[in-house]
């Protein structure tokens, strides 16, 4: 393939690459001083509290951090693991470079056009068929290019598929919806903050004992709402 003959090609490793998966699961610790143990990071962050991840890597990763910082350190990287559903397209086909179907968050964030998704396909080492059924793909898809979202309409997004299975199919469109319901509610801020900035005294002023009956339930349906808000944080319920 390279017209070269066989006898004159000398194959070598590389002697600073680490494996993979080896390097990484050095990660919790080596980042933070390690192994100066009085250093203010390795103290301040190492061990941490919760990792999270897809579980499509807990063999590669999770399992060999939790190895490496056991017998190196003598102590677990972090006490929990949330994991998260895979991110996969619209059709549920795991995002992959190899089939050119990776959607990048920042042109979810920023928005782009039709002509730059093509252009990433074009530039890419895809073979040619698999670049002309990326490109048919993209062009039914994103016929108008990706608008912008927003970052935490792709927040938003993205929590509302946890309540699926163990993937998401990720559909832009649903991503779209989210941006227009965070802009309502942007807009219901804007009307309420110049109302919130002429309340002196926030406990006496906004007590639900001396409101009438309408403000009195909606200060209770905000209560509730809020108790229901850090119950679901703490037991890392995010869908």
């Amino acid at each position: 393939m390279l017209n070269i003959p066989l006898e004159e090609i000398e194959i070598e490793q590389d002697g600073d690459v680490l494996d993979t998966w080896f390097s990484s699961g050095l990660f919790p610790f080596s980042t933070m001083g390690w192994p100066d143990e009085e250093n203010p990071d390795y103290k301040a962050f190492f061990p941490n509290t919760l990792l999270e991840t897809g579980y499509d890597i807990l063999f590669f990763w999770v399992a060999r951090m939790v190895m490496m910082s056991l017998w190196l350190t003598d102590k677990l990287p972090f006490k929990e693991v949330l994991l998260h559903p895979m991110v996969c397209d619209s059709e549920g086909k795991k995002m992959s470079k190899s089939r050119g179907n990776v959607v990048d968050p920042l042109e979810i964030i920023d928005g782009t056009t039709l002509e730059n998704l093509l252009n990433k396909i074009k530039n890419s080492n895809l073979p040619k068929a698999e670049q002309d059924a990326s490109i048919r793909k993209q062009r039914h898809e994103f016929a108008q290019g990706i608008p912008e979202c927003g970052s935490d309409a792709l927040r938003f997004g993205l929590l509302s598929y946890m309540v699926q299975s163990r993937s998401i199919n990720l559909n832009i469109n649903k991503i779209v919806a989210f941006r227009q319901f965070c802009n309502k509610i942007w807009q219901t801020y804007k009307f309420v903050k110049p109302k919130i900035d002429l309340i002196k005294n926030f406990e006496t002023d906004i007590n639900p004992t001396k409101q009438n009956f309408l403000n009195s339930w909606i200060l209770g349906k905000l209560n509730k709402t809020i108790k229901d808000m850090n119950n679901n944080f703490n037991t890392f319920g995010l869908g």
